[in-house]
């Protein structure tokens, strides 16, 4: 009798060692996955960086130039680092980005080249509370690395209009809208070499936008 009644309590005791084993063994299982893991791949962010256009004697103009935040299509609206190989497809860098969103990136370093400039009393970015006689408003169109058989070319397009606030009468406020493109091949056959060949196209169309928004505004103020 008394061996019968010690049964449960021995089949306990072994049943509390096999679950303690079984625990301890998980831990170590655990563990040795998560010091398993491999460790991230480091992101490289890039930024277009460029000597602003410089001037010649420039003449400022007595008025003041703000800018709105520009506008991206959907289809470049992110950091990555777009590329295309056709008209159909399209695809972007693994490890390497843009630092921030290209349409802040293009209207940020449109707004420093104008205000380096020295043609204009003063230039407002979009976080200030100044307003402008003049609006400069722009839009991303194009932004990517193109990829053909024979080379690889940094390709940007963007759209700019510029408004005179002071000119009350329907249509004739807005003084234009314009589409700026340019190409530039890589030099370097990496990220890094879209980034170079991204910025040499961007000071290129930053001198014509700056060119065409001084020619109207002085045509308009004197």
């Amino acid at each position: 009798m008394e061996i019968f009644l010690s049964k449960p309590l021995y089949f306990r005791k072994q049943w509390r060692s096999i679950c303690f084993v079984l625990f301890v063994s998980s831990f170590f299982l655990i563990a040795g996955c998560v010091t398993s893991v491999k460790p991230p791949y480091s992101v490289e962010s890039y930024l277009l960086n460029y000597q602003a256009p410089s001037w010649d004697n420039p003449k400022k103009l007595a008025t003041s130039v703000k800018f709105n935040r520009f506008s991206i299509a959907a289809a470049y609206n992110s950091t990555n680092m777009i590329f295309r190989n056709d008209a159909y497809s399209l695809d972007s860098f693994n490890y390497s980005r843009w630092a921030v969103n290209p349409a802040d990136m293009v209207g940020d370093s449109l707004l420093g080249n104008m205000r380096a400039s020295g043609l204009f009393r003063a230039v407002f970015s979009r976080h200030e509370m100044e307003e402008g006689r003049f609006v400069v408003s722009g839009g991303i169109e194009e932004f990517y690395l193109r990829i053909d058989k024979s080379n690889k070319t940094a390709l940007i397009s963007i759209s700019i209009s510029l408004q005179d606030t002071r000119e009350k009468e329907t249509g004739k406020s807005m003084l234009f809208q314009r589409k700026y493109f340019r190409e530039e091949p890589l030099q370097d056959q990496s990220p890094r070499g879209y980034c170079q060949a991204a910025s040499q196209a961007m000071q290129a169309i930053s001198r014509e936008i700056i060119s065409d928004i001084y020619t109207a505004a002085k045509t308009t103020v004197e």
